[in-house]
């Protein structure tokens, strides 16, 4: 079916008219004559049936109609021009590349990875986009997004890049010793993470055993500030290994008990589907397989 819409150019030349507030400026911009860029207008006035300037010698002022075009349409051809310009950087292999995170995640495993020495082969800007939970992921926005779960992503291409492990961990002041009973961990204050109520329920059913009672304790919306809170001595916490690997190694944060629970979720790198057989994408995507799986054991 054929689309109801002016020629581009007419489009165009409004715009500049509008915002120069002449035609004469406008005809600068456009490259055009000022009787051509005059001649696109009345064009599209007569399309939409409205006088969209008021004329006078000097210079030119939008009526009401002009303004609440120009409102509408200068977003539109904002979105038609980075269309275009996605189109066309389609196949290439260099270009930015938006990859979405988990806050903490972000800036405690990936950030490290991207900027290590391997990461020297990338030829692209990467860019970062956040998000605290998996329904907030915009597939619009992200080339690669990692997220944590079970398999199944609609819309996604999924690989698997690592499991999660998950250990209870508290500040090594107030625990000389690890705690050899699961049970016993329950007499502290226990902190946790909002998007993931069920870890002590998990973490205690990978052991065999059954949670004796509901879990009551303040908390957080990012694993940082609960990472934070352990750290002072605020309570103990069940946290993913990945995230504090270097307070582990470095014993500012230690395990409380040694049971380590590694889970049957994992860490997924998702493609939107849009994005696949992008060509910098799938390259971006073949450098995190091999490199983190590597990393990680996963080969």
């Amino acid at each position: 079916m054929r689309r109801r819409i002016p020629s581009t150019t007419a489009m165009l030349c409004f715009e500049a008219a509008a915002k120069s507030e002449g035609f004469a400026r406008a005809a600068e911009e456009m490259n055009l004559t000022q009787s051509a860029v005059s001649r696109q207008i009345q064009t599209l006035e007569a399309f939409v049936g409205q006088s969209l300037f008021i004329r006078s010698k000097q210079r030119v002022k939008l009526t009401a109609a002009g303004k609440a075009l120009l409102a509408e349409l200068s977003p539109l051809l904002e979105e038609l021009e980075l269309t275009i310009l996605k189109t066309q950087s389609h196949d290439s292999t260099e270009g930015s590349l938006n990859i979405g995170v988990y806050p903490t995640l972000g800036s405690r495993w990936l950030m490290p990875v991207i900027m290590g020495p391997e990461a020297e082969k990338i030829r692209h800007m990467l860019n970062l986009v956040t998000y605290l939970k998996n329904s907030e992921i915009d597939p619009s926005l992200v080339d690669l997004a990692i997220a944590q779960g079970d398999d199944g992503w609609p819309g996604y291409r999924a690989d698997r890049l690592m499991r999660e492990t998950l250990v209870v961990a508290g500040a090594p002041e107030q625990f000389p010793e690890p705690i050899s009973d699961p049970h016993s961990l329950l007499d502290h204050r226990i902190l946790q993470h909002s998007t993931r109520p069920q870890s002590w329920q998990i973490w205690f059913r990978h052991q065999g055993l059954k949670l004796p009672r509901r879990i009551i304790g303040p908390m957080f919306n990012q694993f940082e500030m609960l990472i934070d809170a352990t750290k002072i001595g605020h309570g103990i916490a069940i946290i993913p290994e990945v995230l504090i690997r270097n307070e582990l190694r470095q014993g500012s944060l230690i395990k409380v008990h040694p049971f380590e629970a590694r889970t049957n979720t994992a860490y997924f790198l998702l493609t939107p589907e849009t994005k696949v057989g992008v060509a910098r994408v799938e390259r971006m995507r073949s450098w995190f397989l091999d490199h983190l799986r590597l990393d990680d054991g996963l080969a």
